[in-house]
């Protein structure tokens, strides 16, 4: 009996250390990603409504059907399930959804923003090796207005201004983060 006992403990420790090994090995959800919501334990045609790859906006939310948005970036997908299960049920659309949140392992979910006086503002997929100079590229390059000599890195709560009137220049070579906002004033 004592042994039973015993083993019945080891086994409870050994699953409460695998689920806490798995939130840890989450990453945290950030304003740019892509993943997938799916549902089940509700009719089909639910199923086929809610079901779908997100990405999550610049204000760190996905907007889903019936329950509208829902905050996702600085959550691990294990809560933010959670999350979106509790909306639904507390929103009375479902009284059993089961949610299953994932990395769009098919989207990029590494982007930058640029924004400002570039023919294309928007966001960018962030590739290795990529500057703030190869960044406003992608944009499509300044416009007529823009004033290269005092553009704007946001990283984080950091804000930098860079010289990029020339393309070799260390400014122009600073390479960006996922979640670099790249502003080019007039």
């Amino acid at each position: 009996m004592k042994t039973q006992h015993t083993f019945t403990l080891l086994f409870t420790l050994l699953i409460i250390a695998v689920q806490a090994s798995a939130q840890n090995a989450e990453n945290v959800l950030r304003t740019g990603d892509s993943i997938v919501v799916k549902l089940s334990g509700v009719p089909a045609e639910e199923i086929a409504i809610v079901s779908n790859s997100y990405d999550i906006s610049d204000g760190g939310t996905i907007n889903l059907p019936y329950i509208g948005e829902v905050k996702a970036s600085g959550l691990r997908p294990s809560d933010l399930q959670k999350k979106i299960e509790g909306a639904y049920k507390s929103g009375e659309v479902f009284t059993h959804p089961t949610i299953l949140v994932s990395s769009d392992k098919i989207n990029i979910t590494q982007v930058i923003f640029v924004s400002g006086e570039v023919r294309t503002p928007n966001r960018y997929p962030m590739s290795n090796g990529m500057t703030v100079h190869d960044a406003v590229t992608s944009a499509g390059g300044p416009n007529e207005w823009a004033s290269m000599r005092r553009v704007k890195l946001q990283r984080g709560t950091t804000t930098r201004e860079l010289d990029l009137r020339k393309a070799d220049n260390a400014d122009a070579r600073t390479l960006v983060q996922p979640g670099d906002r790249i502003h080019v004033p007039k």
